[in-house]
Protein backbone atom coordinates (compact mmCIF):
# COMPACT_ATOMS: atom_id res chain seq x y z
CA UNK A 1 0.00 0.00 0.00
CA UNK A 2 2.88 2.45 0.92
CA UNK A 3 4.86 1.72 -2.41
CA UNK A 4 1.77 2.12 -4.24
CA UNK A 5 1.32 5.40 -2.77
CA UNK A 6 4.41 7.10 -3.50
CA UNK A 7 3.35 6.54 -7.01
CA UNK A 8 0.45 8.71 -6.31
CA UNK A 9 -2.25 5.76 -6.94
CA UNK A 10 -3.47 6.23 -3.69
CA UNK A 11 -7.20 7.20 -4.85
CA UNK A 12 -6.90 4.26 -7.16
CA UNK A 13 -6.49 1.95 -4.35
CA UNK A 14 -8.91 3.31 -1.86
CA UNK A 15 -11.58 3.60 -4.24
CA UNK A 16 -11.12 -0.13 -5.30
CA UNK A 17 -11.23 -0.90 -1.64
CA UNK A 18 -14.65 0.74 -0.99
CA UNK A 19 -16.37 -0.51 -4.05
CA UNK A 20 -15.01 -4.15 -2.56
CA UNK A 21 -17.81 -3.81 -0.05
CA UNK A 22 -21.01 -4.75 -0.85
CA UNK A 23 -22.58 -5.31 2.08
CA UNK A 24 -23.39 -2.07 3.79
CA UNK A 25 -21.92 -3.60 7.38
CA UNK A 26 -18.75 -5.50 6.60
CA UNK A 27 -18.10 -7.48 9.81
CA UNK A 28 -14.57 -8.11 9.06
CA UNK A 29 -12.72 -4.61 8.89
CA UNK A 30 -13.10 -3.34 12.44
CA UNK A 31 -11.59 -4.73 15.70
CA UNK A 32 -12.31 -3.86 18.67
CA UNK A 33 -10.37 -0.37 20.08
CA UNK A 34 -9.36 -1.37 23.31
CA UNK A 35 -7.94 -4.54 25.05
CA UNK A 36 -10.09 -5.60 27.19
CA UNK A 37 -13.49 -7.12 27.25
CA UNK A 38 -16.14 -4.91 25.42
CA UNK A 39 -19.13 -3.75 28.05
CA UNK A 40 -21.31 -1.14 27.36
CA UNK A 41 -22.49 1.46 29.74
CA UNK A 42 -24.22 3.08 26.11
CA UNK A 43 -24.78 1.84 22.86
CA UNK A 44 -25.76 3.52 19.48
CA UNK A 45 -29.04 5.47 18.86
CA UNK A 46 -29.75 4.98 22.93
CA UNK A 47 -31.67 8.24 23.83
CA UNK A 48 -30.08 11.28 24.91
CA UNK A 49 -31.48 14.28 25.36
CA UNK A 50 -31.81 16.16 22.77
CA UNK A 51 -30.45 13.80 20.74
CA UNK A 52 -29.83 10.03 19.59
CA UNK A 53 -26.71 8.55 21.04
CA UNK A 54 -24.11 8.37 18.05
CA UNK A 55 -22.07 5.07 19.24
CA UNK A 56 -21.16 3.11 21.72
CA UNK A 57 -19.78 3.86 25.56
CA UNK A 58 -17.44 1.35 26.34
CA UNK A 59 -16.57 1.07 29.94
CA UNK A 60 -13.05 0.77 31.76
CA UNK A 61 -13.30 -0.11 34.86
CA UNK A 62 -14.10 3.22 36.16
CA UNK A 63 -9.89 3.99 35.20
CA UNK A 64 -8.16 6.32 32.42
CA UNK A 65 -5.36 5.52 30.35
CA UNK A 66 -6.31 2.73 28.65
CA UNK A 67 -4.50 1.98 25.15
CA UNK A 68 -6.91 2.98 22.51
CA UNK A 69 -6.12 1.16 19.26
CA UNK A 70 -6.73 1.74 15.61
CA UNK A 71 -9.72 -0.30 14.53
CA UNK A 72 -8.81 -0.54 11.28
CA UNK A 73 -5.99 0.58 8.70
CA UNK A 74 -6.44 4.55 7.99
CA UNK A 75 -4.96 8.16 8.19
CA UNK A 76 -6.01 10.76 10.76
CA UNK A 77 -8.36 12.96 9.35
CA UNK A 78 -9.67 15.51 12.10
CA UNK A 79 -8.40 16.02 15.79
CA UNK A 80 -10.61 18.28 18.40
CA UNK A 81 -9.73 19.27 21.32
CA UNK A 82 -12.50 20.70 23.68
CA UNK A 83 -13.39 21.47 26.60
CA UNK A 84 -17.14 20.25 25.96
CA UNK A 85 -18.84 17.52 24.05
CA UNK A 86 -16.19 14.98 22.66
CA UNK A 87 -13.44 16.46 25.15
CA UNK A 88 -10.06 15.14 23.53
CA UNK A 89 -11.17 13.20 19.97
CA UNK A 90 -9.88 11.77 16.85
CA UNK A 91 -11.77 10.62 13.63
CA UNK A 92 -9.81 8.24 11.64
CA UNK A 93 -10.57 7.46 7.62
CA UNK A 94 -10.39 4.06 6.56
CA UNK A 95 -10.07 2.58 2.74
CA UNK A 96 -13.83 0.92 3.77
CA UNK A 97 -15.31 4.21 3.04
CA UNK A 98 -15.96 4.68 7.00
CA UNK A 99 -14.27 7.07 9.64
CA UNK A 100 -14.19 6.04 13.31
CA UNK A 101 -14.23 8.24 15.78
CA UNK A 102 -12.62 7.94 19.55
CA UNK A 103 -13.64 10.34 22.52
CA UNK A 104 -13.65 11.41 25.66
CA UNK A 105 -9.79 10.43 25.11
CA UNK A 106 -6.97 11.56 27.85
CA UNK A 107 -4.46 12.14 25.85
CA UNK A 108 -3.02 11.66 22.01
CA UNK A 109 -0.31 8.63 21.57
CA UNK A 110 3.17 11.16 21.65
CA UNK A 111 3.45 12.04 17.68
CA UNK A 112 -0.28 13.40 17.88
CA UNK A 113 0.21 14.78 20.82
CA UNK A 114 3.22 16.92 19.91
CA UNK A 115 1.45 18.00 16.68
CA UNK A 116 -1.40 19.72 18.78
CA UNK A 117 0.41 21.20 21.11
CA UNK A 118 2.25 22.97 18.53
CA UNK A 119 -1.04 24.17 16.78
CA UNK A 120 -2.23 25.39 20.26
CA UNK A 121 0.70 27.26 20.83
CA UNK A 122 0.51 28.92 17.56
CA UNK A 123 -3.30 29.98 18.12
CA UNK A 124 -2.82 30.66 21.26
CA UNK A 125 -5.92 28.04 22.33
CA UNK A 126 -6.86 25.23 24.04
CA UNK A 127 -9.37 24.58 21.65
CA UNK A 128 -8.78 23.02 18.28
CA UNK A 129 -10.44 21.60 15.68
CA UNK A 130 -8.15 20.40 12.52
CA UNK A 131 -7.88 18.59 9.71
CA UNK A 132 -4.28 17.25 8.93
CA UNK A 133 -3.60 16.61 5.67
CA UNK A 134 -4.61 13.44 4.40
CA UNK A 135 -2.06 10.71 5.02
CA UNK A 136 0.28 12.51 7.20
CA UNK A 137 -0.56 10.53 9.69
CA UNK A 138 -1.11 7.08 8.62
CA UNK A 139 -2.00 4.38 11.25
CA UNK A 140 -2.35 0.49 11.27
CA UNK A 141 -4.54 -1.67 12.69
CA UNK A 142 -4.19 -2.53 16.26
CA UNK A 143 -1.53 0.56 16.64
CA UNK A 144 -1.83 2.65 19.79
CA UNK A 145 -3.35 6.10 18.84
CA UNK A 146 -4.65 7.67 22.00
CA UNK A 147 -5.37 6.84 25.83
CA UNK A 148 -9.18 6.42 27.05
CA UNK A 149 -10.18 9.17 29.61
CA UNK A 150 -12.97 11.44 31.14
CA UNK A 151 -12.53 14.38 28.81
CA UNK A 152 -15.31 17.00 27.56
CA UNK A 153 -18.80 16.19 28.39
CA UNK A 154 -18.19 12.63 29.33
CA UNK A 155 -19.62 11.75 33.20
CA UNK A 156 -17.29 9.00 33.95
CA UNK A 157 -14.09 7.64 32.55
CA UNK A 158 -15.15 5.53 29.58
CA UNK A 159 -14.08 5.53 25.51
CA UNK A 160 -17.01 6.61 23.48
CA UNK A 161 -16.47 5.07 19.62
CA UNK A 162 -18.45 5.66 16.36
CA UNK A 163 -18.40 4.09 13.18
CA UNK A 164 -19.53 6.71 10.15
CA UNK A 165 -20.29 6.56 6.95
CA UNK A 166 -17.21 8.58 5.28
CA UNK A 167 -19.11 10.17 2.69
CA UNK A 168 -21.23 11.71 4.99
CA UNK A 169 -20.41 11.39 8.40
CA UNK A 170 -23.75 9.68 8.98
CA UNK A 171 -23.15 7.86 12.29
CA UNK A 172 -23.61 3.64 11.29
CA UNK A 173 -24.37 0.87 14.45
CA UNK A 174 -21.32 -0.26 15.48
CA UNK A 175 -22.75 -3.29 16.78
CA UNK A 176 -23.64 -4.49 13.22
CA UNK A 177 -19.60 -4.65 12.76
CA UNK A 178 -19.51 -7.66 14.54
CA UNK A 179 -17.62 -6.28 17.24
CA UNK A 180 -16.97 -9.01 20.05
CA UNK A 181 -19.87 -7.99 22.74
CA UNK A 182 -21.15 -10.87 24.51
CA UNK A 183 -25.23 -10.13 24.27
CA UNK A 184 -27.40 -13.37 24.48
CA UNK A 185 -29.27 -11.18 27.05
CA UNK A 186 -33.38 -10.41 25.35
CA UNK A 187 -34.54 -6.49 25.65
CA UNK A 188 -37.52 -6.13 28.42
CA UNK A 189 -40.35 -4.62 28.14
CA UNK A 190 -42.02 -2.58 30.81
CA UNK A 191 -44.80 -0.05 29.82
CA UNK A 192 -47.01 0.87 26.60
CA UNK A 193 -48.79 3.76 26.89
CA UNK A 194 -52.46 4.30 25.15
CA UNK A 195 -52.79 7.72 22.68
CA UNK A 196 -55.95 8.64 21.16
CA UNK A 197 -55.78 10.67 18.34
CA UNK A 198 -57.84 13.48 17.18
CA UNK A 199 -60.53 14.18 16.25
CA UNK A 200 -62.39 11.20 17.18
CA UNK A 201 -60.00 8.99 19.11
CA UNK A 202 -61.26 7.44 22.07
CA UNK A 203 -59.97 4.20 24.31
CA UNK A 204 -61.54 2.36 27.45
CA UNK A 205 -58.79 0.42 29.40
CA UNK A 206 -60.69 -1.73 31.56
CA UNK A 207 -59.00 -3.62 34.63
CA UNK A 208 -59.08 -7.47 35.45
CA UNK A 209 -59.66 -6.75 38.82
CA UNK A 210 -63.00 -4.57 38.48
CA UNK A 211 -61.58 -1.61 39.38
CA UNK A 212 -62.37 1.88 37.21
CA UNK A 213 -61.75 1.79 33.98
CA UNK A 214 -59.15 4.13 32.75
CA UNK A 215 -60.58 6.42 29.81
CA UNK A 216 -58.32 7.80 27.10
CA UNK A 217 -58.93 10.76 25.38
CA UNK A 218 -56.59 12.99 22.98
CA UNK A 219 -56.22 14.80 26.30
CA UNK A 220 -55.22 12.21 28.39
CA UNK A 221 -53.13 9.39 26.94
CA UNK A 222 -52.49 6.37 29.68
CA UNK A 223 -50.15 3.91 30.90
CA UNK A 224 -51.05 0.13 30.63
CA UNK A 225 -47.90 -1.84 33.07
CA UNK A 226 -46.44 -5.06 31.60
CA UNK A 227 -45.74 -8.54 32.77
CA UNK A 228 -43.39 -11.87 31.55
CA UNK A 229 -40.48 -11.93 29.25
CA UNK A 230 -38.90 -12.74 26.48
CA UNK A 231 -41.48 -13.48 23.96
CA UNK A 232 -44.10 -13.80 26.84
CA UNK A 233 -45.11 -10.46 27.86
CA UNK A 234 -48.37 -9.60 28.75
CA UNK A 235 -50.43 -6.37 29.70
CA UNK A 236 -51.08 -6.68 33.75
CA UNK A 237 -54.58 -6.62 35.09
CA UNK A 238 -56.05 -5.89 32.12
CA UNK A 239 -59.38 -7.35 30.97
CA UNK A 240 -60.19 -5.61 27.99
CA UNK A 241 -59.05 -2.44 25.68
CA UNK A 242 -61.58 -0.80 23.87
CA UNK A 243 -61.67 1.69 21.72
CA UNK A 244 -63.51 4.11 19.31
CA UNK A 245 -62.30 5.79 15.80
CA UNK A 246 -58.34 6.33 15.82
CA UNK A 247 -55.74 5.71 18.29
CA UNK A 248 -52.10 5.06 18.62
CA UNK A 249 -49.35 3.44 21.02
CA UNK A 250 -46.23 3.84 22.61
CA UNK A 251 -43.77 1.18 24.59
CA UNK A 252 -41.07 1.52 26.94
CA UNK A 253 -38.67 -1.14 26.20
CA UNK A 254 -34.74 -0.98 27.31
CA UNK A 255 -31.88 -3.74 26.16
CA UNK A 256 -28.95 -4.94 28.01
CA UNK A 257 -26.43 -7.08 27.54
CA UNK A 258 -23.68 -9.98 29.23
CA UNK A 259 -21.98 -8.64 32.02
CA UNK A 260 -23.54 -4.97 32.85
CA UNK A 261 -27.06 -3.27 33.98
CA UNK A 262 -26.54 -0.94 32.08
CA UNK A 263 -30.21 0.26 30.22
CA UNK A 264 -29.38 0.58 26.39
CA UNK A 265 -31.64 1.33 23.18
CA UNK A 266 -33.01 -1.44 21.52
CA UNK A 267 -32.08 -2.22 17.48
CA UNK A 268 -35.82 -3.03 16.31
CA UNK A 269 -39.29 -2.44 17.33
CA UNK A 270 -42.30 -3.72 15.32
CA UNK A 271 -46.16 -3.23 16.33
CA UNK A 272 -47.93 -5.17 13.93
CA UNK A 273 -52.08 -5.34 13.29
CA UNK A 274 -53.75 -8.32 12.31
CA UNK A 275 -50.78 -10.02 10.92
CA UNK A 276 -49.55 -6.48 8.90
CA UNK A 277 -46.62 -4.19 10.56
CA UNK A 278 -48.22 -1.69 11.47
CA UNK A 279 -44.86 0.51 12.66
CA UNK A 280 -41.65 -0.49 12.78
CA UNK A 281 -38.11 1.59 13.52
CA UNK A 282 -34.68 0.50 13.26
CA UNK A 283 -31.80 1.61 14.26
CA UNK A 284 -28.76 1.34 11.74
CA UNK A 285 -27.91 5.01 11.00
CA UNK A 286 -29.02 8.54 11.23
CA UNK A 287 -27.72 12.29 10.41
CA UNK A 288 -26.38 14.65 13.20
CA UNK A 289 -29.08 17.23 11.21
CA UNK A 290 -31.40 14.79 12.49
CA UNK A 291 -30.99 13.99 15.98
CA UNK A 292 -33.37 16.48 17.92
CA UNK A 293 -35.76 14.65 16.52
CA UNK A 294 -35.30 12.40 19.52
CA UNK A 295 -37.71 14.61 21.15
CA UNK A 296 -40.66 13.49 18.42
CA UNK A 297 -39.42 10.29 18.44
CA UNK A 298 -40.38 10.11 21.86
CA UNK A 299 -43.31 11.05 24.62
CA UNK A 300 -41.46 14.23 25.76
CA UNK A 301 -43.99 15.54 28.27
CA UNK A 302 -43.74 11.77 29.67
CA UNK A 303 -40.06 12.16 29.81
CA UNK A 304 -40.16 15.33 31.88
CA UNK A 305 -43.00 14.42 33.98
CA UNK A 306 -41.41 10.86 34.81
CA UNK A 307 -38.24 10.56 33.37
CA UNK A 308 -39.24 7.80 31.22
CA UNK A 309 -38.13 6.96 27.68
CA UNK A 310 -41.68 5.83 26.03
CA UNK A 311 -41.22 5.43 22.41
CA UNK A 312 -43.75 6.48 19.98
CA UNK A 313 -45.45 3.92 17.53
CA UNK A 314 -46.54 6.23 15.48
CA UNK A 315 -45.65 9.34 13.50
CA UNK A 316 -46.02 12.78 14.51
CA UNK A 317 -46.21 15.23 11.49
CA UNK A 318 -43.51 17.25 12.05
CA UNK A 319 -41.16 14.57 12.67
CA UNK A 320 -38.47 13.79 10.24
CA UNK A 321 -36.21 11.06 11.36
CA UNK A 322 -35.48 8.46 8.50
CA UNK A 323 -34.92 5.33 11.54
CA UNK A 324 -39.13 4.18 10.22
CA UNK A 325 -38.83 1.69 7.74
CA UNK A 326 -42.50 1.80 6.78
CA UNK A 327 -44.83 4.33 5.12
CA UNK A 328 -47.67 3.53 7.88
CA UNK A 329 -47.83 6.65 10.20
CA UNK A 330 -48.77 4.13 12.77
CA UNK A 331 -52.31 4.36 13.00
CA UNK A 332 -54.89 1.94 13.84
CA UNK A 333 -58.52 2.94 13.05
CA UNK A 334 -61.27 0.79 15.18
CA UNK A 335 -64.98 0.01 14.49
CA UNK A 336 -67.58 -1.26 16.14
CA UNK A 337 -67.62 -5.23 16.45
CA UNK A 338 -63.73 -5.67 15.01
CA UNK A 339 -61.06 -6.55 17.39
CA UNK A 340 -57.63 -6.19 16.34
CA UNK A 341 -54.59 -8.60 17.62
CA UNK A 342 -51.36 -6.55 18.32
CA UNK A 343 -47.57 -8.08 19.02
CA UNK A 344 -44.55 -5.96 19.82
CA UNK A 345 -41.39 -7.24 18.96
CA UNK A 346 -38.49 -5.55 20.25
CA UNK A 347 -34.97 -6.77 18.95
CA UNK A 348 -31.14 -5.99 19.96
CA UNK A 349 -28.73 -6.00 17.12
CA UNK A 350 -27.42 -9.57 18.81
CA UNK A 351 -30.94 -11.04 17.51
CA UNK A 352 -32.65 -11.69 20.80
CA UNK A 353 -36.32 -10.70 21.25
CA UNK A 354 -38.99 -10.09 23.33
CA UNK A 355 -42.90 -10.50 22.57
CA UNK A 356 -45.66 -8.81 23.56
CA UNK A 357 -49.48 -9.65 22.66
CA UNK A 358 -52.57 -7.81 23.07
CA UNK A 359 -56.60 -7.28 21.57
CA UNK A 360 -58.20 -4.20 21.12
CA UNK A 361 -61.91 -4.47 20.85
CA UNK A 362 -63.82 -1.44 18.73
CA UNK A 363 -66.52 -0.06 20.42
CA UNK A 364 -69.68 1.59 19.17
CA UNK A 365 -69.29 5.29 20.48
CA UNK A 366 -67.36 7.60 22.89
CA UNK A 367 -69.26 7.34 26.03
CA UNK A 368 -67.96 10.56 27.79
CA UNK A 369 -67.76 14.03 26.46
CA UNK A 370 -64.25 15.21 24.72
CA UNK A 371 -62.22 18.32 27.42
CA UNK A 372 -63.19 21.64 26.02
CA UNK A 373 -59.69 22.61 25.49
CA UNK A 374 -58.61 26.72 26.39
CA UNK A 375 -58.74 28.88 23.78
CA UNK A 376 -54.82 29.43 22.68
CA UNK A 377 -52.77 32.61 22.57
CA UNK A 378 -51.86 31.59 18.83
CA UNK A 379 -51.78 28.14 17.09
CA UNK A 380 -48.27 26.62 16.27
CA UNK A 381 -48.05 24.08 13.58
CA UNK A 382 -45.38 22.10 12.50
CA UNK A 383 -45.23 23.53 8.74
CA UNK A 384 -46.26 27.19 9.31
CA UNK A 385 -45.02 30.33 10.94
CA UNK A 386 -46.58 32.26 13.39
CA UNK A 387 -45.97 35.09 15.62
CA UNK A 388 -47.09 36.36 19.39
CA UNK A 389 -47.29 40.21 20.07
CA UNK A 390 -48.14 41.23 23.52
CA UNK A 391 -47.57 44.07 25.46
CA UNK A 392 -44.00 43.25 26.58
CA UNK A 393 -43.43 40.53 24.57
CA UNK A 394 -42.66 39.35 20.55
CA UNK A 395 -41.92 36.43 19.33
CA UNK A 396 -41.66 34.79 15.64
CA UNK A 397 -41.77 31.28 15.58
CA UNK A 398 -40.50 29.68 12.19
CA UNK A 399 -41.76 26.74 10.48
CA UNK A 400 -40.58 23.54 12.16
CA UNK A 401 -40.81 24.91 15.63
CA UNK A 402 -42.98 22.03 16.99
CA UNK A 403 -43.53 18.69 15.95
CA UNK A 404 -47.44 18.64 15.73
CA UNK A 405 -50.28 21.18 16.15
CA UNK A 406 -49.83 23.09 19.46
CA UNK A 407 -52.45 25.42 21.00
CA UNK A 408 -49.67 28.00 22.65
CA UNK A 409 -50.69 29.51 25.68
CA UNK A 410 -49.03 32.50 26.86
CA UNK A 411 -49.27 34.57 30.69
CA UNK A 412 -47.45 37.50 32.15
CA UNK A 413 -46.45 37.62 36.00
CA UNK A 414 -45.46 40.18 38.20
CA UNK A 415 -41.17 40.54 38.25
CA UNK A 416 -38.84 38.66 40.06
CA UNK A 417 -36.91 40.47 42.75
CA UNK A 418 -34.04 41.80 40.71
CA UNK A 419 -34.93 41.35 37.54
CA UNK A 420 -35.62 44.00 34.93
CA UNK A 421 -39.16 42.77 33.12
CA UNK A 422 -42.17 40.50 33.76
CA UNK A 423 -42.51 37.08 33.75
CA UNK A 424 -43.67 35.96 30.77
CA UNK A 425 -44.96 32.35 30.61
CA UNK A 426 -44.07 31.39 27.08
CA UNK A 427 -46.27 27.89 27.12
CA UNK A 428 -44.66 25.06 29.24
CA UNK A 429 -42.05 22.67 29.52
CA UNK A 430 -43.74 19.50 28.15
CA UNK A 431 -43.74 20.78 24.95
CA UNK A 432 -40.65 19.81 22.57
CA UNK A 433 -38.92 22.84 20.59
CA UNK A 434 -37.21 21.67 17.66
CA UNK A 435 -35.97 24.86 15.87
CA UNK A 436 -34.81 27.93 17.63
CA UNK A 437 -37.29 30.92 18.09
CA UNK A 438 -37.32 34.77 18.23
CA UNK A 439 -37.80 36.06 21.45
CA UNK A 440 -37.80 39.77 22.33
CA UNK A 441 -38.66 41.44 25.93
CA UNK A 442 -39.22 44.91 26.56
CA UNK A 443 -36.43 46.37 28.89
CA UNK A 444 -38.64 49.59 30.18
CA UNK A 445 -36.60 49.53 33.23
CA UNK A 446 -33.15 48.58 32.46
CA UNK A 447 -30.71 51.85 33.39
CA UNK A 448 -28.70 52.24 30.16
CA UNK A 449 -25.38 51.63 32.33
CA UNK A 450 -26.99 48.12 32.56
CA UNK A 451 -27.75 47.51 28.53
CA UNK A 452 -24.61 45.92 27.82
CA UNK A 453 -25.05 43.29 30.54
CA UNK A 454 -28.50 42.63 29.43
CA UNK A 455 -29.34 39.25 28.65
CA UNK A 456 -32.90 37.20 29.04
CA UNK A 457 -32.85 34.55 31.55
CA UNK A 458 -35.33 31.42 32.52
CA UNK A 459 -37.07 30.14 35.71
CA UNK A 460 -35.17 26.74 35.75
CA UNK A 461 -35.53 23.71 38.38
CA UNK A 462 -35.70 24.87 42.10
CA UNK A 463 -35.66 28.58 41.19
CA UNK A 464 -32.36 28.86 39.15
CA UNK A 465 -32.22 31.62 36.51
CA UNK A 466 -30.68 30.41 33.65
CA UNK A 467 -28.94 32.42 31.06
CA UNK A 468 -30.45 31.95 27.45
CA UNK A 469 -28.48 34.93 25.97
CA UNK A 470 -29.47 37.86 24.03
CA UNK A 471 -28.25 41.48 23.61
CA UNK A 472 -30.18 44.75 23.78
CA UNK A 473 -31.84 46.98 20.81
CA UNK A 474 -34.36 49.91 21.07
CA UNK A 475 -35.82 49.13 24.18
CA UNK A 476 -36.37 44.98 24.10
CA UNK A 477 -33.52 42.21 24.81
CA UNK A 478 -33.82 39.74 22.35
CA UNK A 479 -32.46 35.94 22.08
CA UNK A 480 -33.20 32.83 20.20
CA UNK A 481 -34.54 30.41 22.89
CA UNK A 482 -35.24 26.23 22.10
CA UNK A 483 -36.95 25.53 24.90
CA UNK A 484 -40.40 26.96 26.47
CA UNK A 485 -40.81 28.72 29.80
CA UNK A 486 -40.56 31.35 31.95
CA UNK A 487 -38.32 33.85 30.40
CA UNK A 488 -37.75 37.64 31.96
CA UNK A 489 -35.08 40.33 31.51
CA UNK A 490 -31.81 39.93 33.41
CA UNK A 491 -28.35 41.32 33.76
CA UNK A 492 -25.06 40.13 34.74
CA UNK A 493 -22.22 42.41 36.38
CA UNK A 494 -20.49 40.21 38.23
CA UNK A 495 -17.29 38.87 37.39
CA UNK A 496 -16.53 35.59 37.23
CA UNK A 497 -15.50 34.08 40.27
CA UNK A 498 -11.06 32.68 39.53
CA UNK A 499 -10.13 30.80 42.58
CA UNK A 500 -6.46 29.29 42.69
CA UNK A 501 -6.32 25.79 43.61
CA UNK A 502 -2.60 24.81 44.75
CA UNK A 503 -0.79 28.85 44.19
CA UNK A 504 -0.52 31.70 46.57
CA UNK A 505 1.60 34.49 45.74
CA UNK A 506 5.31 33.82 46.35
CA UNK A 507 5.02 30.19 46.22
CA UNK A 508 7.66 27.51 45.43
CA UNK A 509 5.88 25.20 42.97
CA UNK A 510 8.81 22.83 42.27
CA UNK A 511 6.85 20.28 43.99
CA UNK A 512 4.01 21.02 41.38
CA UNK A 513 3.24 19.55 38.49
CA UNK A 514 0.82 22.02 37.36
CA UNK A 515 -0.86 24.78 38.39
CA UNK A 516 -4.87 24.41 38.50
CA UNK A 517 -7.45 27.06 38.88
CA UNK A 518 -11.50 26.58 39.71
CA UNK A 519 -13.18 29.17 37.26
CA UNK A 520 -17.19 29.73 37.62
CA UNK A 521 -19.88 32.39 36.31
CA UNK A 522 -22.70 32.91 37.93
CA UNK A 523 -24.76 33.68 35.04
CA UNK A 524 -23.73 34.38 32.08
CA UNK A 525 -21.29 31.49 31.72
CA UNK A 526 -17.65 31.83 30.45
CA UNK A 527 -16.89 33.54 27.40
CA UNK A 528 -13.23 33.23 27.40
CA UNK A 529 -9.76 32.74 29.77
CA UNK A 530 -6.36 32.69 29.16
CA UNK A 531 -3.38 32.49 31.05
CA UNK A 532 0.18 33.90 31.00
CA UNK A 533 3.56 33.72 32.52
CA UNK A 534 5.89 36.36 32.20
CA UNK A 535 3.45 38.01 29.72
CA UNK A 536 3.72 34.58 27.33
CA UNK A 537 0.78 33.09 26.99
CA UNK A 538 0.57 29.37 28.33
CA UNK A 539 -1.54 26.22 27.44
CA UNK A 540 -3.97 26.21 30.38
CA UNK A 541 -6.34 23.11 29.24
CA UNK A 542 -10.20 23.67 30.38
CA UNK A 543 -12.49 20.62 32.08
CA UNK A 544 -16.00 22.66 31.62
CA UNK A 545 -17.92 20.06 33.58
CA UNK A 546 -15.28 20.53 36.57
CA UNK A 547 -15.15 24.12 36.30
CA UNK A 548 -10.98 23.66 36.39
CA UNK A 549 -8.37 25.46 33.98
CA UNK A 550 -4.77 23.71 34.61
CA UNK A 551 -1.28 24.34 32.91
CA UNK A 552 1.26 21.45 33.50
CA UNK A 553 4.94 22.99 33.48
CA UNK A 554 6.53 22.65 30.52
CA UNK A 555 9.20 23.94 28.16
CA UNK A 556 7.87 27.22 28.31
CA UNK A 557 8.38 28.03 31.89
CA UNK A 558 11.47 26.79 32.69
CA UNK A 559 13.09 26.52 36.09
CA UNK A 560 13.31 30.50 37.94
CA UNK A 561 11.00 33.38 38.82
CA UNK A 562 7.92 33.99 37.43
CA UNK A 563 4.64 36.11 37.24
CA UNK A 564 1.18 34.42 36.40
CA UNK A 565 -1.33 36.10 34.97
CA UNK A 566 -4.98 34.76 34.59
CA UNK A 567 -7.62 36.57 32.51
CA UNK A 568 -11.24 35.42 32.78
CA UNK A 569 -13.92 37.45 30.77
CA UNK A 570 -17.88 36.14 30.85
CA UNK A 571 -20.33 36.43 28.08
CA UNK A 572 -21.36 39.22 29.39
CA UNK A 573 -18.10 40.96 29.30
CA UNK A 574 -17.38 41.14 32.86
CA UNK A 575 -13.88 40.09 33.40
CA UNK A 576 -11.07 38.97 36.74
CA UNK A 577 -7.65 39.10 36.56
CA UNK A 578 -5.84 37.06 38.85
CA UNK A 579 -1.84 37.67 39.21
CA UNK A 580 0.81 35.86 41.51
CA UNK A 581 4.68 35.11 41.47
CA UNK A 582 5.78 31.92 42.06
CA UNK A 583 9.46 29.71 41.73
CA UNK A 584 9.69 26.83 39.67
Amino acid sequence: MRSICRLGLCCVVVLFAFKGHDDPFPRDVFRSPLGIPLLLSGNFAEMRSNHFHSGLDIKTNGQEGYRVYAAADGWVSRIVVSPVGYGHALYVNHPSGHTTVYAHLSRFNDTLAAYVKRLQYEKRSFRLDVHPPAGRFRVRQGEVIAYSGNSGGSSGPHLHFEIRDAATQEPLNPLLFGLPVEDTVPPRIYRIKVYALAPDGYARIEPADGSAPVEVTPERPAHVEVVGGGDAYRLQNVRHIRAHGRIAFGIQTHDYHNGSNNRLGAYRIRLEADGKTLFLSEMQRFSFDETRYVNAHVDYAERVRNRRWIQRSYRLPGNRLSIYRTGSTGHLDTAPGQTHRLAYTVEDAAGNTARLHFEVEGMAARPVAADTPATPDVLLRHDRTATLNRDGLRATFPAGTVYEEVPLTYRVRPPLRGAFSERHDVHDELTPVHNRYTLSLRADHLPARLRPKALIARLGENGRWVSEGGSYQDGYVTTRPRTFGTFFVAVDTLAPEVTPLNLYDGKDMRAERSIRFRIRDDLAGIGSYAGYVDDAWVLFAYDAKNDLIEYVFDEHVPPGAHTLSVVVTDNTGNTARYTARFTR
